[in-house]
C-alpha cells in the first residue's frame, strides 16, 4: 500500500469547511441525508469489518477497550457539544467573535485519534485500511461542516476559518504519521487494542447520528435511502476485500 493514500484524509474536513464557509444553509437539508449516509456506513463498516477484524481470537480486554472508547466519546463530548455528530446549534452558548477553543481542541483531539490505527492498517498492509480510510473521510466532512458552520455562525473571521479548516484537517493526518513512526518501536498488540477503543468511539458516533438525526424517532423516505445506500456500501466493500 501506498503512503499516498494517506494524504486523502484531509479531504473530508476540507470539503465539510469549504461547504460550511461557502453557505450554511444552502446546504442544511442535504447535510441530513448525508449524516444518515455516513453513520450508516460508518456503523456497517464497524460491525461487518472492524470488529471480525479485531476480535479474531477471544480477549476480555479488547471488551474494555470498546466500552471505554464508548465512554471517552461521551467524555469528549461534553466540550465538543455533539459537534462531530453534526450538531449545529449551540450558537447562543458561545460568545461572539471569540474562538471557542475547548471545542476546536476536543474535535481536533477526535480527529487525531481516528487517524492513529490508519496509520498501522497501512504498515500491516491490511484490507481494512480502504474501509476506514473512507469512513473517516466520510465522516469528517459533516463533523467539519458542523464546526466551521458554529464558528462561522459567531462571526469568526473567513481568514480564522480557513485556518483552523486546515489545523483540523490536518489531524487525522497527524495521528496516521505518529503511528508509522512509532510503529517500529511499539508492540503489534497495542494497536490492536487501540483499535478496540477506536470501534467503541465509532460505535457511539454512528448510532447517536443515526438516532438523533431523526424526527420523533422515524425515518423519512430519503434518510431511510440514506442509510440502505450507506450499509449496502459498507457490505459491498467489506465482502470485497475479503
Amino acid at each position: 500500500m501506498s503512503l499516498l493514500w494517506l494524504f486523502l484524509l484531509p479531504l473530508g474536513p476540507l470539503i465539510g469547511s469549504y461547504l460550511a464557509i461557502t453557505s450554511t444553509k444552502k446546504f442544511q437539508e442535504e447535510l441530513n441525508w448525508f449524516l444518515a449516509f455516513a453513520g450508516a456506513y460508518l456503523l456497517g463498516i464497524t460491525l461487518l469489518n472492524l470488529i471480525p477484524e479485531v476480535f479474531q481470537t477471544f480477549d476480555p480486554y479488547k471488551g474494555l477497550l470498546v466500552l471505554a472508547g464508548f465512554f471517552f466519546q461521551i467524555f469528549l463530548e461534553r466540550f465538543s457539544e455533539g459537534i462531530e455528530h453534526g450538531h449545529m446549534h449551540i450558537h447562543h452558548k458561545l460568545k461572539t467573535k471569540v474562538i471557542p477553543f475547548g471545542i476546536v481542541a476536543s474535535m481536533s483531539l477526535h480527529s487525531f485519534t481516528e487517524g492513529i490505527p490508519i496509520g498501522s492498517l497501512l504498515m500491516n498492509n491490511n484490507p481494512s485500511f480502504y474501509s476506514l480510510l473512507f469512513g473517516i473521510i466520510l465522516h469528517e466532512i459533516p463533523a467539519a461542516f458542523a464546526l466551521i458552520s458554529i464558528l462561522k455562525g459567531i462571526h469568526i473571521a473567513t481568514k480564522s476559518l480557513r485556518n483552523i479548516s486546515l489545523i483540523y484537517g490536518a489531524m487525522a493526518l497527524l495521528g496516521s504519521a505518529i503511528s508509522i513512526y512509532l510503529k517500529s518501536s511499539i508492540n503489534e498488540e497495542f494497536f490492536d487494542y487501540f483499535m478496540a477503543f477506536v470501534i467503541g468511539t465509532f460505535l457511539h458516533i454512528s448510532t447517536t447520528i443515526l438516532f438523533e438525526n431523526t424526527e420523533q424517532h422515524h425515518f423519512s423516505k430519503k434518510k431511510l435511502s440514506a442509510v440502505f445506500i450507506g450499509i449496502a456500501l459498507a457490505t459491498l466493500i467489506s465482502l470485497g476485500l475479503h
